[in-house]
């Protein structure tokens, strides 16, 4: 498959800025508003209540989930199922996805991208019962959140890719292949990929914050602060706080942060947990400090809110996935598209465009030429002292996520 000419991209990414931003912020809420629901009980599966960003344990390292029948070879055609505003379009006419017209020019594989998720949990939902009966969902392709990622596995509903159709697949970065939930990414390809922080707003915090411990503590801070509603990034950041690591801790240390933030909570330290509208209620300086995604802060462009790019204890790093679930039609012809959108020059493309951290190598230099703005940002292209201080999310078994998460939801009240 032949990239596309710079030309090509730099007619098709010419955007703005403005564009962009708002195509990011408006995924990013989107997402966690929809993780903080309930999941339901549908199918065999029979699901218990979670409804945060945790991972999941897959049930036997043998599963590579089940094939169909693949008509890649004479129907070229892919069914992308994805969320709104994750993909870059043309300010001049947004009907037209530049990336993904490309890919349709230089292969004659027709996408049909569907924006039909909007909640991970109804998502599941809505495809589980074909899941359960051994029958195509539909779909070839689709974006789910990283604890998904664990839980489709632990019930063997997405397949193992076939790196042959994936070359590209090598060029992932190391951080992003050593994943929790998808050791090795044998199951899921990152369409975006960020981290966990704090931002501030220097008109109401006089003193710089340098750590996520400080934002617990401080007299200053007091009744100022927002943290997460969801438990994945707040217990995170907690255990960070305390010295732990996100990435291996104990059921002890678990208590320990979830006992750090309910302190917190208790002194009057915590003004409120959030979910989408914590950047309304941050603009606005409802908040003084507040937990954020990447480069939202930064993106929003004034000058006295400042994100803490690198906190003495590290942050929490995430990402949202394509998996392709079993029993798809055109399983071939999903792998060529994920390894076209592997490709630097493309993925800069789109990493420009929904501003996250480019996951391949040679899409930040790609992104520096395309964009100089968005580069220099360094929660979207971030410092190799950051990128060595991220740590995602442990994976847990479903019975540890489901008394992790209420046990967090009795402390913060949601």
């Amino acid at each position: 498959m032949t990239n596309p000419s710079p030309t090509e991209l730099a007619q098709y990414v010419n955007h703005t800025r403005a564009r962009s931003t708002a195509a990011r912020i408006g995924r990013r809420t989107l997402l966690r508003a929809a993780a903080t629901g309930g999941l339901g009980l549908t199918g065999a599966a029979a699901l218990t209540a979670c409804g945060v960003r945790g991972h999941v344990v897959p049930a036997g390292a043998q599963e590579k989930g089940q094939a169909g029948k693949d008509y890649s070879a004479t129907e070229k055609k892919v069914v992308f199922a994805t969320w709104p505003s994750y993909i870059d379009v043309d300010p001049k006419n947004p009907n037209r996805r530049p990336t993904l017209e490309a890919f349709e020019k230089q292969t004659g594989i027709q996408v049909q991208y569907l924006e039909v998720i909007n909640d991970n949990n109804d998502w599941y939902t809505k495809i589980d019962p074909s899941l359960v009966k051994g029958i195509d969902t539909g779909y070839d392709l689709m974006v789910v959140s990283d604890y998904m990622v664990g839980k489709y596995r632990a019930y063997d509903y997405i397949q193992e890719l076939d790196l042959t159709n994936i070359p590209n697949h090598s060029l992932l970065l190391p951080r992003v292949i050593k994943d929790p939930t998808d050791p090795g990414r044998r199951f899921s390809i990152p369409w975006a990929y960020g981290y966990t922080t704090f931002a501030y707003n220097t008109n109401l915090v006089k003193q710089p914050i340098t750590s996520l411990a400080e934002v617990f503590t401080r007299p200053d801070l007091h009744g100022k602060v927002s943290l997460f509603s969801e438990m994945e990034d707040t217990v995170a950041i907690a255990l960070l706080a305390l010295g732990h690591d996100p990435e291996h801790f104990t059921d002890a240390q678990f208590n320990q942060a979830l006992e750090y933030v309910r302190r917190a909570k208790d002194r009057g330290q915590i003004r409120s947990f959030t979910g989408n509208d914590y950047l309304s209620d941050f603009q606005q300086g409802n908040t003084a400090v507040t937990m954020a995604y990447s480069g939202d802060v930064a993106q929003l462009g004034k000058p006295n809110l400042v994100t803490l790019d690198l906190p003495k204890e590290g942050m929490l790093s995430w990402s949202d996935n394509c998996v392709i679930p079993n029993f798809a039609r055109h399983k071939t012809n999903a792998e060529k598209l994920l390894n076209y959108y592997l490709q630097p020059q493309v993925a800069a493309a789109l990493d420009d465009f929904i501003n996250y951290i480019p996951s391949v190598r040679g899409a930040e230099d790609e992104l520096r030429k395309l964009d100089s703005t968005a580069a220099a940002v360094p929660l979207i292209v971030p410092t190799q002292a950051m990128q060595d201080k991220a740590r995602g999310f442990m994976a847990v078994s479903i019975a540890q996520l489901n008394d992790y998460t209420n046990r967090f939801q009795q402390v913060t009240g949601q």
